[in-house]
């Protein structure tokens, strides 16, 4: 259900998307929405590749049949708004993609480098009461001593 819920909103984008290049708004000025379309087309790409996807194959199929048509609808329209569009949009999408996988790479290196600092404190913690214990037993057994003379 989850995958459907996805491909109805990139579908729904797709539309405003589609309508307001018919009506003849140029690409560059619906930055917000290209990149709205980009994050949703690749939600639903993620979520068709999930062991946890609820979605069926043929569901899947279906939306990479109707994402390529609106490829190919797109690239129609970007080559007919200008020169070199389709290829503009093709390198700021691979720029897109690489900067938005750069920045999961920073999310799961961020994340590496805490749990490593927390287990360095943990080890920390341990050891200074390894220390303490070790440094009461000490006391005590000084007490004891001086203690029995």
């Amino acid at each position: 259900m989850a995958m459907l819920a996805e491909i109805a909103i990139a579908n729904a984008i797709w539309k405003t998307l589609s309508t307001a290049l018919k009506n003849g708004k140029q690409f560059y000025e619906m930055g917000s929405q290209v990149n709205e379309y980009l994050s949703a087309t690749q939600k639903v790409k993620e979520k068709a590749g999930d062991s946890n996807s609820r979605g069926t194959p043929l569901e899947a199929f279906n939306y990479n049949e109707t994402l390529n048509r609106q490829r190919s609808e797109l690239e129609f329209h970007l080559k007919k708004s200008r020169l070199n569009g389709w290829s503009d949009f093709v390198k700021f999408e691979a720029e897109w993609h690489r900067e938005r996988k750069e920045k999961e790479q920073d999310k799961i290196n961020q994340r590496i480098k805490r749990n490593a600092k927390i287990q360095k404190d943990v080890e920390l913690a341990i050891n200074v009461g390894i220390v303490m214990l070790l440094a009461l037993g000490l006391l005590f057994g000084v007490a004891v001593y001086y203690k029995g003379y």
